[in-house]
């Protein structure tokens, strides 16, 4: 990594302008992902850019500090494990926690009124039954912020307080580690040319964020336009929370307007996030940023932006609802069409297409050319998806593939093998095609409680009349969390316990959402054909913790030996 950083900074000096729009272009997911914070965010980024070396070891060391956490929690049974890494989203609380063995009850409320409401529960379980851990805990958070002033005691002020905001971000640094060749140039330019660098970031935020607020004004018009299709999104959408462990009296309860103010904190940096998620998951955000829409006050849904990835890829993974809704999935086909250019982000765009790849051998195109019959092919493909893969469950050595099994069905699924009959002779003199391989079934999310003060009160669901939006909300609402860096965490957690009404949302918070949002959509899509889930241990069900050769946190002046750029990082 030494080497590959002084030959690029060195070309880079030579032509930084040439060798930036070459790197640029060539990791245009994270200049996009960038591009898309606010202007103060972006600007803590590009000065941390500066110091490529620093946001290394930063990973090296982080990668270390969670295969000792991993480590310390691995006795305790996944739901166990569950809320210890919830506990540790929130520093203070971990510290105020181990301080006092002998803590009151009084005493302890005092402690969890600084704290949303919804880890008070499990901050008086972990508190009564793994004291000792939380001691433990505390003292590796403590020493690895030791490490990391360490790691900075040589650099300048302004890097410091740069590095100890964008350490709040980490799915940012995990943006910079995996993409370190644009990383190293954009911050020998910026150091060279702050200002043309800022200036070309706020531009392309102006036209991301404009595409970005046409295309979700595009589906939320589209959805309100066709009541048919919106009954059965609904419905899927309440399947998708059951499946994530949410109660009906969760998701379907009315919500207050202030709902896109949720603020939540991500998992603690140096501990990661639970080991058994083969994706990123910085963040635990609730049901209604995957949906897209929540209930309002009297039941009304209000769209507040596109479905995430991880409900588009749970969607298509089950064929069973291609054929339940079949309307819904010819809904999603069209807006693919009118946004293929957008694949690359675009959460629905994206999903119709992996989704198209996968089944490329029956979805022709007739499926393009015959929009009046899509739904009923939906139909046909999710009934006969659910019975071939039946069939090849029952008959491991005699699997048939798509086109195969349609060709034995004709009459049962006549639009699609209509739709194949063309290249049935190719099939007769080509080799047995393979299999598909079928992909593991999707992750599930936890839960996320939703806080009370975020529910309509009972006399508030008398009325019909839908909440408004916030007259500054000018691009894509998607409710991410807000994950501000002007403010400390806990100045957060106190102002909210101190007026229950969140405040009202800024421009800042909204870039922050959609940028977390499009850097989820870019990259850090649910893929498990490629990147398989990790099976847990036989005791008590719990993930193992990663296997490295040392366990132990090293030194930040020792961390030379950087994770490559294509290993998986918590």
């Amino acid at each position: 990594m030494v080497l590959v950083y002084i030959g690029i900074t060195g070309i880079a000096q030579d032509d930084g302008r040439t060798l930036y729009k070459q790197v640029a272009k060539q990791n245009q997911e994270a200049v996009d992902a960038i591009a898309m914070y606010p202007a103060e965010t972006r600007k803590i980024i590009f000065e941390t850019t500066e110091y490529p070396e620093v946001i290394a070891k930063l990973s090296a060391m982080q990668t270390n500090s969670q295969v000792a956490f991993e480590k310390l929690i691995s006795p305790l049974n996944k739901e166990e494990q569950e809320k210890i890494w919830d506990l540790t989203r929130y520093d203070e609380l971990i510290s105020d926690l181990a301080a006092n063995p002998q803590i009151s009850q009084d005493e302890i409320d005092t402690i969890l009124m600084k704290y949303p409401v919804e880890i008070h529960q499990t901050a008086l379980e972990e508190m009564k039954n793994h004291y000792d851990m939380i001691v433990q805990i505390d003292k590796m958070n403590k020493s690895y912020g030791s490490d990391f002033e360490l790691l900075m005691s040589s650099y300048p002020s302004e890097a410091v307080t740069a590095f100890r905001e964008i350490i709040k971000m980490p799915e940012v640094l995990d943006i910079l580690f995996d993409h370190m060749q644009y990383t190293v140039v954009v911050g020998n330019y910026y150091k060279n040319n702050p200002a043309r660098v800022l200036h070309k970031s706020d531009s392309l935020n102006l036209v991301l964020t404009q595409k970005n607020t046409q295309e979700t004004n595009d589906w939320k018009q589209s959805l309100k336009d066709n009541p048919e299709v919106q009954k059965e999104y609904t419905e899927a959408a309440k399947e998708y929370a059951q499946d994530n462990g949410y109660q009906p009296a969760d998701y379907n309860a009315p919500l207050t307007q202030d709902v896109t103010n949720y603020n939540t904190e991500p998992y603690n940096w140096w501990f990661g996030y639970p080991s058994w998620y083969p994706y990123d998951y910085w963040i635990p955000y609730p049901y209604w940023y995957d949906w897209g829409f929540y209930y309002g006050p009297g039941g009304q849904i209000v769209f507040i932006g596109l479905p995430s990835t991880y409900f588009m890829d749970w969607y298509f993974y089950y064929p069973k609802y291609c054929s339940k809704y079949p309307e819904l999935s010819n809904h999603y086909y069209n807006y693919y069409n009118r946004h293929r250019e957008s694949m690359n982000y675009n959460s629905i765009s994206h999903s119709v297409n992996d989704w198209r790849n996968r089944n490329k051998n029956i979805v022709t195109a007739d499926w393009d050319k015959d929009n009046l019959n899509r739904a009923q092919r939906f139909k046909e493909y999710g009934k006969m998806e659910m019975h071939r893969q039946k069939y090849n469950t029952r008959n491991p050595k005699k699997q048939i593939e798509q086109t195969e099994y349609l060709q034995k069905k004709q009459r049962k699924y006549p639009l699609l093998s209509a739709d194949v009959v063309g290249t049935r002779s190719d099939q007769k003199d080509s080799k047995t095609k393979p299999i598909q391989t079928a992909l593991p079934e999707p992750v599930k999310k936890p839960a996320v409680k939703v806080p009370d003060n975020y529910k309509t009160k009972v006399n508030e669901r008398s009325t019909n009349k839908p909440p408004e939006q916030n007259k500054q909300q000018s691009v894509y609402q998607n409710p991410q969390p807000n994950n501000t860096v002007s403010k400390q965490r806990t100045d957060n957690v106190a102002a909210q316990k101190q007026n229950p009404a969140p405040q009202k949302q800024t421009e800042n918070s909204n870039q922050i959402r959609n940028a977390q949002q499009y850097h989820q959509n870019t990259w850090n899509q649910i893929q498990p054909q490629t990147q398989p889930v990790r099976q847990p241990t036989q005791q008590y069900n719990a993930p193992p913790p990663r296997q490295q050769e040392n366990h132990q946190v090293q030194q930040p002046v020792n961390q030379n030996n950087q994770t490559p750029s294509n290993t998986k990082r918590k």
